[in-house]
């Protein structure tokens, strides 16, 4: 959780205003997406923007890199399932022909069998797509939510466990934050 952050593999670059100073990495990092209320500001002298403005824009080739690994099973996945489904009518269909005896039955099921598991695989395929985020932003921002999360959490504990002066995990990230936007004289890589 301490490595350098290397800002070209992010989702996303920060886009800060004119005149603001430009936060340590390690909010980048973590704060991936945020979306501010109107009027927020980092620092106290930081100026005012409009409420439109454009935090975020997206990191070239990372966007992709990082959406790559969040994208739905190819269309080729459904077609195997519907192959899988057509291939078990066929074998309904075909076997009574084909087949003598109880192996009529046997084909029979062993179709039902294999079109039931293809009509399973292709709803599932169906929903597994339907059920991504619709809003790209979201995804990230819940991506970056999570890491924001375990990194605090750790961090927490660390600092509680060298130093177990009584404070609480909202007065510390507040304290890493006004770091990272360079409130504070501390040592802004921790």
């Amino acid at each position: 959780m301490r490595s350098q952050v290397d800002l070209g593999t992010l989702p996303l670059r920060f886009n800060p205003p004119d005149d603001w100073r430009t936060p340590h990495p390690r909010w980048i990092w973590l704060f991936q997406g945020f979306q501010p209320e109107p009027g927020w500001k980092p620092y106290p002298d930081a100026p005012p923007i409009p409420n439109s403005w454009p935090w975020w824009e997206e990191n070239g080739t990372a966007w992709y890199t990082f959406f790559r690994g969040l994208a739905p099973l190819p269309a080729r996945a459904l077609g195997n399932w519907f192959s899988l489904s057509a291939l078990g009518l066929f074998t309904i269909v075909v076997s009574p022909f084909a087949l003598g005896g109880w192996l009529i039955g046997a084909g029979g099921v062993a179709g039902l069998t294999l079109m039931i598991l293809g009509i399973r695989g292709v709803v599932r395929t169906l929903k597994k797509q339907a059920a991504m985020p619709r809003d790209p932003f979201d995804a990230i921002r819940d991506w970056a939510q999570e890491r924001r999360n375990a990194y605090f959490e750790e961090s927490y504990r660390e600092a509680r466990s060298l130093d177990p002066e009584e404070f609480t995990l909202d007065e510390f990230v507040q304290g890493q934050i006004a770091t990272w936007w360079g409130e504070k004289t501390e040592d802004a890589a921790s």
